[in-house]
């Protein structure tokens, strides 16, 4: 009896996977690939993991950052 074959998955399907923007049919793939393929699993939980630190980063620079930028700013010469 032959096994069913599994398609292979890029990073970019694992990333559309996480992000929800595959087509259902891709979703129950990538699922049932994810039950096979340990090393998918691996990078799968490596995006995740990726994916909750990016939600968690600071969008707007400190007041330190802010603070150096104006200073550079404030020491240019302005040229006409």
């Amino acid at each position: 009896m032959q096994m069913p074959m599994i398609k292979t998955f890029t990073q970019n399907d694992l990333i559309r996977f996480i992000y929800h923007e595959t087509t259902n049919e891709e979703e129950a793939e990538i699922n049932k690939a994810l039950l096979c393929d340990s090393e998918l699993r691996q990078r799968h939980a490596e995006l995740l993991d990726q994916k909750r630190q990016l939600d968690q980063a600071r969008l707007e620079p400190g007041n330190r950052v802010i603070e150096n930028i104006l200073n550079y700013a404030r020491g240019l010469e302005v040229k006409q």
